[in-house]
Protein backbone atom coordinates (compact mmCIF):
# COMPACT_ATOMS: atom_id res chain seq x y z
CA UNK A 1 0.00 0.00 0.00
CA UNK A 2 1.47 3.39 -0.96
CA UNK A 3 -0.12 6.53 0.80
CA UNK A 4 0.72 10.35 -0.40
CA UNK A 5 -0.21 13.52 1.00
CA UNK A 6 0.06 16.28 -1.06
CA UNK A 7 -1.80 19.63 -1.54
CA UNK A 8 -2.40 21.04 1.53
CA UNK A 9 -4.05 24.48 1.29
CA UNK A 10 -5.61 26.08 4.72
CA UNK A 11 -7.06 29.77 4.81
CA UNK A 12 -7.80 31.03 8.66
CA UNK A 13 -11.55 31.63 9.49
CA UNK A 14 -11.55 35.39 10.68
CA UNK A 15 -13.58 36.26 13.67
CA UNK A 16 -13.82 38.97 15.64
CA UNK A 17 -11.92 42.13 13.91
CA UNK A 18 -8.76 39.78 13.21
CA UNK A 19 -8.80 36.82 15.67
CA UNK A 20 -8.42 33.70 14.17
CA UNK A 21 -10.45 31.05 15.41
CA UNK A 22 -8.97 27.97 13.59
CA UNK A 23 -7.81 27.22 10.28
CA UNK A 24 -10.06 25.50 7.57
CA UNK A 25 -8.92 23.94 4.10
CA UNK A 26 -7.93 20.54 2.20
CA UNK A 27 -6.09 17.87 1.95
CA UNK A 28 -5.85 15.40 -0.68
CA UNK A 29 -4.57 11.60 0.27
CA UNK A 30 -3.69 9.17 -2.09
CA UNK A 31 -4.04 5.55 -2.22
CA UNK A 32 -3.23 2.64 -4.40
CA UNK A 33 -4.80 -0.87 -4.42
CA UNK A 34 -1.89 -3.31 -4.18
CA UNK A 35 -4.55 -6.36 -3.11
CA UNK A 36 -6.19 -5.98 -7.36
CA UNK A 37 -9.87 -6.97 -5.89
CA UNK A 38 -12.81 -4.73 -6.88
CA UNK A 39 -14.61 -5.85 -3.72
CA UNK A 40 -11.94 -4.54 -1.08
CA UNK A 41 -12.15 -1.25 -3.03
CA UNK A 42 -16.10 -1.14 -2.00
CA UNK A 43 -15.51 -2.72 0.92
CA UNK A 44 -13.21 0.61 2.00
CA UNK A 45 -15.53 2.95 0.36
CA UNK A 46 -18.18 1.91 2.77
CA UNK A 47 -16.39 1.78 5.70
CA UNK A 48 -15.37 5.74 4.75
CA UNK A 49 -18.57 6.58 4.36
CA UNK A 50 -19.57 4.88 7.77
CA UNK A 51 -16.58 6.01 9.63
CA UNK A 52 -16.03 9.69 8.43
CA UNK A 53 -19.37 11.69 8.94
CA UNK A 54 -17.69 14.67 10.50
CA UNK A 55 -16.09 16.29 7.06
CA UNK A 56 -17.07 17.04 3.65
CA UNK A 57 -15.01 14.80 1.48
CA UNK A 58 -14.46 13.77 -2.53
CA UNK A 59 -13.86 10.51 -3.94
CA UNK A 60 -12.34 9.77 -6.73
CA UNK A 61 -11.30 6.15 -8.20
CA UNK A 62 -9.39 5.87 -11.57
CA UNK A 63 -8.09 2.03 -12.08
CA UNK A 64 -5.86 1.46 -8.47
CA UNK A 65 -5.35 4.82 -7.45
CA UNK A 66 -7.96 6.50 -4.96
CA UNK A 67 -7.75 10.16 -4.57
CA UNK A 68 -9.62 11.15 -1.40
CA UNK A 69 -10.12 15.09 -0.73
CA UNK A 70 -10.78 16.32 2.26
CA UNK A 71 -12.53 19.37 3.46
CA UNK A 72 -12.63 20.88 7.02
CA UNK A 73 -11.06 22.27 9.86
CA UNK A 74 -7.08 21.00 10.68
CA UNK A 75 -7.95 18.43 13.23
CA UNK A 76 -10.20 16.99 11.66
CA UNK A 77 -8.31 16.04 8.84
CA UNK A 78 -5.50 14.96 10.76
CA UNK A 79 -7.97 12.56 12.62
CA UNK A 80 -9.73 11.41 9.43
CA UNK A 81 -6.33 10.79 7.80
CA UNK A 82 -5.36 8.50 10.92
CA UNK A 83 -8.76 6.85 10.16
CA UNK A 84 -7.88 6.37 6.61
CA UNK A 85 -4.62 5.09 7.22
CA UNK A 86 -6.28 2.08 9.11
CA UNK A 87 -8.91 1.36 6.96
CA UNK A 88 -6.23 1.58 3.83
CA UNK A 89 -4.08 -1.22 5.95
CA UNK A 90 -7.20 -3.15 6.01
CA UNK A 91 -8.64 -3.74 3.09
CA UNK A 92 -5.88 -2.62 0.15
Amino acid sequence: MKIYLLDIYYTPIELNKGKFLRKTGRKVVRFYNNSGSLDNVVKFLEDIQKKIDYLNLNITVEGKDIKITLFGTRDLQYLACERLKDLANRYL
